[in-house]
């Protein structure tokens, strides 16, 4: 990336970005549980493990916004 002084700083960016699928599938995974054991509990099948899906989905979208917005204002502030 020409943008880009040093090497290192590259891989950084791209293991940071690289994260987001570990970040997604574990908010979903994290909703999938918990939504299917309030389900158990309450004898709402499917609906609250829908829900708490839906929540981890945008969560992860959310930290995949705010990490992205840091790493351009990094860009922005070296000269």
């Amino acid at each position: 990336m020409s943008f880009l002084k040093n090497e290192g700083e590259t891989y950084r960016i791209v293991g940071v970005i690289g994260s987001f699928g570990f970040t997604t599938a574990g908010a979903i995974a994290g909703g999938y549980f918990i939504g299917t054991y309030l389900d158990k509990k309450l004898n709402t099948y499917p609906w609250l493990m829908l829900v708490f899906m839906m929540l981890g989905i945008v969560a992860s979208f959310i930290e995949f916004f705010k990490v992205v917005k840091k790493l351009l204002g990094e860009q922005k502030k070296k000269p």
